[in-house]
């Protein structure tokens, strides 16, 4: 049966939960930094008299950020440790990041249109560097067997911090007025302190060793305890060797297509529904972020399925359900559509993130699954940085924010990136820890 393959929940070790607990809550910090500023577009724009390639070109700068540090960052973290000591890594880099996102609200800053650009490009480098080092910090306090599910439930803090994003822009804007819009980039730091303080505290040698004792006690694989390898004979080294990897490298390159899909939604959506529908601006902010409704389900299905039918599978039947639910905003003319179409893509839309990760974790050398889901993050900000530039350009082509054309373009354009992404996994491989409980704890996986 597959529940002893990979093991009851009901027997999880608690250090498994509340690492897990603490690894979402950090998520939801994460990506309610990074959607604030979608949110926010039509008013941003508003307030600086942006045309759509200005914020395009504005909203690329900042999310292409993300890229930067991702692979190096989290090269540098697996070489740190994993495990507790990866928890304790991520202590002063969240903290760090949230300051800058703090900096970035008061008006002195937020009035600059350069400095606030400065400030949250900042605050992405640092968001970019955290998000493989969270990823790889969730999948090791896990067996391996229940990896899927791990990180699926840890990935729902996405659509979560992406729904409190549209939320808080909307009650920011009802209550104090659109002209005080940076009040919604306060919330993060003050969460972060404590958050981190905690875990730091948390985290110790004690209670790994003790956790992966459990695993292992009950038939299940525990994470890797290896440090990362570092050739001295000029042979390729962690980066080296996960860009050589297919696998790796194939999902990558699905990332990519598949962030430009979700980027790509969340700048045209609160602009569509604002110039197109003729919502209002706190309305639109609100209505733009739906999908993360369903969001939150289909990160428990799809990634718990991914442990049962492979990861290859399922990414490509994600890929392809993404690509059909894309191209029906062709017919969202209405907000219930609008509603409806978001329902429907938001079962997909947040589920193949820890997919990827769960597969590029799975395919990962030894001591080297931070730096392949770094490679995974980089590729995924580069596509993020591609998105709005593309949207913008489109629109622009198309008449500007007041014609429906250009929308119409941006959601065909999405939907064939999202179904080439389906179309590169066909050949990739399943590196997936499929166990078997009548061997012994101790035996090697099997790699199929």
């Amino acid at each position: 049966m597959a529940t002893s393959r990979r093991g009851s929940l009901r027997k999880t070790h608690k250090y498994s939960w509340v690492s897990l607990f603490v690894c979402w809550l950090i998520w939801v910090l994460n990506a309610y930094d990074r959607e604030i500023i979608l949110r926010l577009g039509p008013t941003i724009s508003e307030a600086f008299d942006l045309s759509p390639d200005q914020w395009g070109a504005i909203v690329s700068l900042i999310m292409v950020s993300l890229a930067i540090l991702a692979i190096p960052g989290s090269t540098l973290s697996d070489k740190y440790g994993g495990g507790w000591k990866r928890a304790r890594f991520q202590v002063p880099l969240v903290i760090g990041y949230t300051a800058l996102s703090l900096v970035s609200g008061f008006k002195a800053v937020s009035s600059n249109l350069i400095a606030f650009i400065a400030l949250r490009i900042g605050v992405n480098l640092g968001a970019g560097w955290g998000e493989p080092v969270g990823i790889s910090n969730t999948a090791e306090w896990w067996p391996k067997e229940r990896r899927g599910f791990a990180l699926g439930v840890h990935h729902t803090g996405y659509p979560v911090g992406s729904l409190l994003s549209g939320l808080a822009a909307a009650v920011v804007i009802a209550a104090f007025g659109a002209e005080n819009w940076s009040y919604t980039l306060f919330l993060t730091f003050l969460v972060a302190v404590p958050l981190m303080l905690f875990w730091g505290r948390y985290s110790t040698k004690d209670k790994i060793d003790t956790l992966y004792e459990s695993i292992s006690a009950q038939g299940l694989t525990p994470p890797d305890r290896d440090p990362v390898h570092v050739r001295q004979d000029g042979g390729p080294g962690p980066i080296g060797a996960c860009f050589r990897n297919r696998t790796i490298s194939l999902t990558a390159t699905t990332v990519l297509l598949t962030q430009i899909v979700y980027m790509g939604i969340n700048v045209v959506l609160p602009a569509y529904l604002y110039n197109i529908v003729g919502l209002s601006l706190a309305e639109s902010a609100a209505l733009s972020v739906v999908f993360a409704l369903t969001g939150v389900i289909g990160q428990v299905l799809w990634p718990s399925l991914s442990d049962v039918i492979g990861r290859r599978t399922t990414i490509i039947i994600c890929g392809v359900w993404m690509a059909i639910s894309v191209a029906c905003f062709y017919f969202a003319t209405t907000s219930l559509l609008v509603v409806a179409i978001q329902l429907v893509f938001g079962l997909v839309a947040n589920a193949v993130w820890p997919i990827y990760y769960a597969a590029a974790s799975d395919a990962a050398p030894v001591g080297a699954v931070s730096t392949a889901n770094g490679i995974l993050t980089t590729a995924m900000f580069i596509g993020g940085g591609i998105a709005p530039l593309l949207m913008g350009r489109l629109i622009g082509f198309s008449g500007g924010w007041t014609e429906a054309g250009g929308y119409v373009v941006c959601f065909l354009v999405l939907a064939g990136c999202a179904l080439v992404g389906a179309f590169l996994q066909v050949f990739a491989r399943d590196h997936m820890v499929r166990h078997d409980p009548d061997t012994s704890p101790n035996a090697p996986a099997s790699i199929t």
